[in-house]
């Protein structure tokens, strides 16, 4: 899925260009992807209002005046586009193409076709990384009785809503904690570490992602990760990074990190 730094700064932008601008067609080449038709979606949001649009967890939700919400989880190979009017040769036939007043365009492409997206948002009772259930003590009590390796615990998104695959090995660099570590085994000071690094690193992710491309910003680029990428060879403080592969999720760490086992 996209990663969260990426979905904040997407819902920025789509806030800022779409947000009061009347939704008026839609062209869904691929209806697979929805848990709707055509034709209900075009029922509920067609001629409405785009009045709010924001992450949570690892979807964006746009919410229209209709009190309808639209929720699209994207993969990383999709490209996400707002065009202007008189850019309408760029609008290809993707998965989902949003057409709003004043000539905008909503353009999403993927040649996967794999993304989703929903009508009436999903919602959790796991916090997201950025809410304020996200205290440490929420940490405490969900590690507690758990023996599970860390990294499987910050990527369920029944337990904590935000965490991929990369950034979940970003973090745990940072916090100097060996992926592999069991929860319970962490001890509390560590465990006030990790709680701290989750934000920050995604801040940090958000603020760099903005520095570099934030005008062009159209798809994923892994180069701000400095660890989960297979193009470095050693974590900033020159150590090598080791990769291991575990049914199908790879993950990257140095031996600068702590097992607690």
């Amino acid at each position: 899925m996209f990663e969260l730094p990426y979905l904040e700064i997407y819902a920025e932008i789509f806030e800022k260009r779409l947000k009061n601008r009347t939704l008026e067609s839609m062209d869904i080449p691929q209806e697979k992807c929805g848990n709707v038709s055509k034709a209900e979606l075009s029922e509920h949001l067609i001629g409405n209002e785009l009045k709010k649009v924001w992450r949570e967890g690892l979807s964006l939700w746009f919410q229209f005046d209709s009190y309808a919400v639209l929720e699209m989880t994207f993969l990383p190979s999709a490209e996400l586009k707002v065009l202007e009017q008189g850019q309408e040769a760029e609008v290809d036939s993707g998965v989902f193409n949003l057409y709003f007043s004043g000539g905008q365009t909503l353009s999403i492409k993927d040649a996967n076709e794999l993304n989703i997206f929903r009508l009436s948002a999903i919602h959790s009772d796991a916090p997201d990384v950025f809410s304020r259930e996200m205290t440490l003590e929420y940490l405490i009590n969900l590690f507690a009785d758990r023996d599970e390796e860390i990294k499987h615990v910050l990527m369920n998104q029944s337990l904590i809503r935000g965490i991929e695959e990369c950034f979940a090995d970003e973090i745990l660099w940072y916090a100097e904690i060996s992926p592999f570590s069991i929860v319970n085994k962490i001890p509390a000071d560590r465990m006030k570490i990790l709680h701290r690094t989750i934000k920050y690193v995604f801040l940090d992710a958000i603020k760099q992602i903005k520095r570099i491309n934030f005008l062009k910003l159209d798809k994923m680029d892994v180069d701000l990760l400095m660890i989960h990428n297979p193009d470095k060879i050693s974590s900033p403080t020159g150590k090598p990074i080791k990769v291991e592969i575990q049914d199908g999720i790879t993950t990257y760490y140095t031996d600068e990190q702590t097992l607690y086992v």
